[in-house]
């Protein structure tokens, strides 16, 4: 047999294989769940960030208020 057509051959299993697999569902719900807990922490450390960036501006305002 010619070499494309043992090629040929090998691949309908390999496809059979790959068309299972892809029907196949995934559960999602425990990485959902986890990022759905993750908002409330991570929403706190960006109010964190947010005020220590606005505290510092507002430093620098009233710095050079006071330098007039």
């Amino acid at each position: 047999m010619s070499k494309k057509i043992k090629l040929a051959l090998a691949a309908i299993p390999a496809f059979a294989f790959a068309t299972a697999s892809h029907a196949a569902a995934i559960d999602v719900g425990a990485v959902v769940t986890e990022v759905e807990a993750q908002t409330g922490p991570i929403g706190l450390i960006g109010s964190a960030i947010l005020l220590v960036i606005v505290a510092i501006a507002a430093f620098g305002w009233v710095r050079r208020a006071l330098r007039g």
